[in-house]
């Protein structure tokens, strides 16, 4: 969602020949040059996510088809460029971090709640390996499995490019560009949000195994069952839906509720969660989520209570960059400079795209 996020001035701040591994291995270096062999048969959900990341198909003719173009081999190359470069050693280094640092404070949670998260499952994944189920809440539409055999290549291509475009900025930085992402998934053989998912669980050498509609309390969805190398079934859900308080009504609230007890994390969230236009979100998650990940962008410090919240801070914390300059945050500021953070954050997150800036809070309920 970060509807504040496109204000900022662009980025905000800010070829392997390898064979590609066998399917259930880590993707870690994304390889390009790529090999398309033709393929035959109808194209499963899991091609249809490897079509769009760029990776060779295993079945769908069609698909595979078109991946014999030097127009799709470009595409397959810039998302193998940027994944091998720039997104693979990032969620490396932050699955390494999380595994020191947020997996023994929060544990394993089930679900993992990312409002305002949008489509990033990138990220969430890296974050919180562990998780069975990852909502992700947004307001862009979420749109449905692209069926592609039936449509024009060259309108095909035409999305493939926009997707790559919506793409390259999660991947080199970490975040999305809402004003790109909402320009070049509208309309097309590709709408919505979805093929960003599918894109991303493909990079990630995810197995894709069904993607279905859902109806989240009157708001649109998308249910996404996948399967993690080495890993368990999972599933990843995202949701249309407004979180101000004219949005966040009960109908939100009690399909939300299925949700009770799980970890939160806010990420470049514009700041939302200060605003008392949130307050509702704001007091759901406070009185049903165990534990809270988040950077400044977040809920404010000054609503964790010491007395119900055990928290720990974790890299550094100035203030907001300048556009969000009115949410300075004396008390944090203050907390920080008391030395309350003793753990280093070696990636960028959110807003703060440079490691050395960059700051993260645990808090988990007592």
């Amino acid at each position: 969602m970060k509807r504040l996020l496109l204000l900022l001035p662009l980025a905000c701040l800010a070829t392997s020949c390898t064979p590609e591994p066998p399917r259930g291995q880590t993707q870690t270096l994304g390889p390009a040059p790529q090999v398309f062999t033709q393929a035959q048969g109808e194209a499963t959900p899991d091609d249809v996510a490897r079509f769009l990341a760029g990776r060779p198909v295993e079945r769908g003719a069609v698909l595979s088809q078109m991946q014999q173009t030097g127009n799709y081999q470009g595409h397959a190359d810039l998302m193998a460029q940027n994944w091998r470069v720039f997104a693979s050693k990032r969620t490396g280094k932050q699955r390494d971090w999380s595994a020191a640092n947020i997996r023994p404070l929060t544990g394993d949670p089930r679900t993992l709640l990312y409002p305002f998260g949008g489509p990033d499952l990138l990220h969430a994944i890296a974050l919180f390996p562990q998780a069975s189920n990852y909502v992700l809440l947004g307001l862009e539409p979420a749109g449905g499995l692209p069926y592609l055999d039936n449509q024009d290549p060259g309108a095909v291509m035409g999305s493939l490019n926009r997707l790559g475009v919506a793409m390259d900025s999660q991947l080199k930085h970490g975040y999305f560009i809402t004003k790109d992402m909402r320009n070049d998934l509208a309309g097309g053989p590709m709408p919505g949000v979805t093929p960003i998912l599918l894109a991303s669980l493909a990079l990630m050498d995810a197995h894709v195994q069904s993607v279905e509609p859902l109806n989240a309390g009157g708001r649109t969805g998308v249910d996404i069952r996948f399967r993690l190398p080495g890993g368990g079934n999972r599933r990843a859900i995202y949701v249309s839906g407004d979180l101000s308080n004219g949005g966040f009504n009960a109908s939100y609230k009690s399909w939300l509720s299925s949700y009770s007890g799980s970890v939160a994390y806010f990420k470049a969230a514009s700041y939302l969660m200060h605003d008392s236009n949130f307050s509702g979100a704001r007091d759901w998650v406070l009185g049903n989520c165990r534990a809270v990940v988040q950077d400044d962008s977040g809920i404010p410090y000054r609503y964790y209570d010491s007395s119900k919240w055990d928290v720990r801070l974790f890299g550094d914390y100035e203030a907001p960059i300048a556009l969000f300059a009115k949410h300075a945050q004396s008390d944090l500021k203050a907390a920080y400079d008391a030395g309350a953070s003793t753990t280093g954050i070696p990636f960028g997150s959110g807003y703060h795209m440079r490691d050395y800036e960059a700051n993260l809070m645990i808090a988990v309920k007592k």
